[in-house]
């Protein structure tokens, strides 16, 4: 399985070096989002509305810390059906899935290098933000890595039924990007729910990303403890108990209907 697994980080590596500007885009879009949010920020001063300066920090420390951690969601929600689609479109799926390695294993693997990737995108956002004056003298390091954990679990259920829809329908999975919009402008990425009318902040509550980023912010910069952040980590733990199980059935489900068409090399 490591041997599998390093087989993969290598093509993904190597794809991408390939095409350096695209890596170079990637990288050049977080210091632009960065720039954005740092000049933003100064408009604010020290004039900032109670429902940032609850978090003790500026409203810089405070959008740096959902942005952070975004891509974790998008990456874990689109990362496997974007390269389901790749190997559907390459004529390399079928292969693929026919190896010695597990489906489930080769959908798992397909995404470990954009993990890797978005670890090192976020460390880049994080490190600039410090630099340009972002406090998280207070972070509990421990709290942050275990809510982290939890976005990739909680979103990777949804990726991993998205995977299976585009095994079956043969083209991208459209839903994930609404889910994705839906929770960047609810779930208190760059302005808190609070602001939001009442209906909607309750619409909000019921998304894990809103949860994921106020744990985030809690741990980070006011350096809570993981025992102080249950409601929030035991939602997403509740999130993810429900749609993995469901996720690989539905995988399970579609892999087991194309082996019986023997559809996998359409595309």
């Amino acid at each position: 399985m490591l041997v599998a697994l390093l087989g993969f980080l290598r093509r993904d590596f190597l794809f991408q070096m390939s095409y350096k500007v695209g890596m170079l885009y990637s990288v050049g879009s977080v210091l632009a989002q960065l720039l954005t949010v740092f000049f933003v920020s100064r408009l604010f001063g020290d004039h900032l509305p109670k429902e940032i300066a609850r978090y003790g920090r500026d409203y810089f420390s405070f959008a740096l810390v959902g942005l952070a951690f975004l891509d974790y969601m998008y990456v874990s929600m689109q990362t496997f059906s974007q390269h389901i689609r790749i190997a559907q479109l390459m004529g390399t799926l079928e292969a693929m899935l026919q190896s010695p390695l597990h489906p489930f294993a080769v959908i798992a693997f397909s995404g470990a290098y954009t993990y890797l990737w978005t670890v090192l995108r976020s460390m880049v956002f994080i490190i600039g933000g410090v630099l340009l004056g972002a406090d998280m003298s207070s972070a509990n390091i421990l709290s942050a890595l275990v809510f982290v954990m939890l976005i990739v679990l909680a979103f990777s259920g949804i990726g991993i039924a998205s995977s299976a829809m585009t095994l079956y329908l043969k083209q991208s999975d459209p839903l994930t990007g609404l889910l994705g919009g839906i929770s960047f402008l609810l779930g208190g990425i760059v302005f808190p729910v609070q602001s939001l009318p009442s209906w909607l902040q309750k619409v909000a509550w019921f998304l894990p990303m809103t949860h994921a980023v106020e744990g985030l912010r809690l741990a980070i910069l006011q350096g809570q403890g993981i025992f102080n952040l249950l409601e929030h980590a035991g939602f997403l733990v509740i999130w993810t108990v429900f749609f993995f199980p469901l996720a690989f059935f539905i995988l399970k489900a579609v892999i087991k209907a194309l082996s019986a068409e023997g559809s996998f090399g359409a595309y």
